[in-house]
């Protein structure tokens, strides 16, 4: 009886690591093939996105407004402007490195935030209120504390795609 019950206590403890192993393997398994399918998708978008920053330039010497013209140089049109990144790096007026995130606004511009300039998207034939290929969007932003005058700085506009460019600028 003793050799049943010890057999039966190892097959038993063998049937449910079996199946603990089984479960962790289909899980996996199934979070790997969902992964895949987001890197495709990705994949496929990022291969018609693509953007020029065409101008890039501080308003006044010394202050916070920068102006940036982008062109949708792709083939993949732009519909949430809030998905698009805006990052800048810059010396401010008390000689200190500064790197910011940019926040988008569709209302008034605050503090490290950018929106869309007041021409819109230009020219907007096509789809108006998106950002379609050819086209250009005209950003404006303000950074705090201000861009010290006669330094460079530098501005990345990216895509929900994770395409972006880069442009300096000169604060005169």
């Amino acid at each position: 009886m003793g050799i049943v019950l010890a057999g039966f206590v190892v097959i038993t403890t063998f049937l449910m690591t079996s199946v603990l192993m089984f479960s962790a393997f289909l899980s996996a398994s199934v979070s790997q093939g969902e992964s895949l399918r987001v890197i495709t998708h990705v994949s496929s978008e990022r291969l018609g996105s693509a953007l020029s920053i065409i101008s890039a330039s501080v308003v006044t010497p010394d202050g916070p407004d920068v102006a940036v013209q982008v062109d949708n140089s792709g083939s993949q049109s732009v519909v949430r402007f809030g998905e698009l990144d805006v990052i800048i790096k810059y010396t401010d007026s008390d000689n200190t490195a500064a790197l910011r995130y940019l926040a988008y606004t569709s209302g008034a511009l605050g503090n490290n935030q950018w929106t869309i300039a007041t021409t819109g998207v230009q020219p907007d034939n096509f789809n108006p209120g998106m950002w379609d290929p050819g086209e250009t969007l005209p950003i404006d932003l303000r950074v705090s504390p201000a861009i010290k005058a006669g330094t460079a700085a530098e501005v990345v506009v990216g895509t929900p795609w994770g395409v972006n460019d880069k442009s300096s600028i000169v604060n005169p």
